[in-house]
């Protein structure tokens, strides 16, 4: 009989005694082995979502370590990806299909679509209420032209649609990539430049993750709120899958004093040109942009 891991051992000890808060919790933040047939690990097919048909839904199949998935499979599954609750949601096969963790061992869980988006990707509150200590996050948006020249202009200080969680694209140091990440890539300036609308998101009930999808059916499917046209993905993250950008949509919010708008240069620098002035109500041009 193998020996469970040390994550195993805790998640078993949380079943055992039914918490089932704690099991969740413990499922929020494991990696995950997702099998891969041996013909797709060679590179000979396509990698392809492994799957169990229940009487329901079907169920994408994922298991707590290398040793779990070789127990459930009898050893006839030796190839997978590590991945995690953000990753799988990113890449997510079908707004009806859930997660079967461990399907075939003791214990497993089935996750339904929308508990797979909520522990993938809390809302902004959860997050804060999680860590308290982290201070308020900051979002930011990918500015058109038309939308600077709106807010240096002064004609509008709401802000509504999609913004993102700055944190989660900090590392990208590059405009290209970055509106690709976002797929946003008409967000390019002629000089190869983006500009953001950067702000501390007070007020964090305004700031809603996106749970839906692009039709009714799918929308209820992960008993989301949101409906909008594809490649929405109704998740929290941007319709792409290659990346676990969490993302939000507001309505009217307003931006508070010190909302920054920043060009990001195609050689990586970022320049500040403007900041919201709130007792003014518009912004004003840093002196050395």
């Amino acid at each position: 009989m193998r020996a469970p891991t040390l994550f195993e051992k805790r998640l078993q000890e949380a079943h055992d005694r039914e918490d089932l808060t704690a099991c969740l919790t413990l499922l929020r933040y494991a990696d995950f082995a997702c099998p891969v047939a041996a013909a797709a690990a060679r590179g000979d097919e396509p990698i392809a979502w492994p799957t169990v048909v229940g009487a329901d839904r079907t169920w994408l199949a994922v298991y707590t370590s290398e040793e779990a998935m070789r127990e459930a499979t009898g050893d006839a599954v030796r190839h997978y990806r590590i991945l995690s609750l953000v990753e799988l949601a990113a890449g997510w096969p079908d707004p009806h299909w859930g997660l079967a963790v461990n399907p075939g061992l003791r214990p497993s869980f089935l996750l339904e679509p929308g508990t797979v988006a909520r522990l993938a990707v809390p809302t902004l509150e959860q997050d804060l209420a999680a860590e308290p200590d982290s201070g308020l996050p900051i979002v930011q948006k990918l500015l058109q032209v038309a939308q600077l020249q709106e807010l240096l202009e002064g004609e509008r200080t709401r802000i509504s649609g999609y913004c993102h969680h700055a944190l989660d694209v900090a590392h990208i140091a590059t405009p290209s990539v970055l509106a690709d990440a976002l797929l946003q890539e008409d967000a390019l300036t002629a000089e190869g430049a983006v500009n953001l609308l950067r702000w501390p998101a007070i007020g964090l009930e305004l700031y809603r993750t996106p749970y839906g999808g692009t039709d009714e059916n799918s929308r209820a499917a992960v008993a989301g709120w949101v409906v909008e046209e594809p490649p929405f993905a109704g998740m929290g993250l941007v319709p792409n899958a290659s990346q676990t950008i969490r993302e939000y949509k507001i309505e009217g919010v307003g931006l508070p004093h010190g909302a920054e708008i920043v060009e990001l240069a195609a050689d990586g620098e970022e320049r500040t040109h403007a900041r919201y002035d709130a007792d003014q109500g518009r912004f004003l041009l840093v002196a050395d942009a």
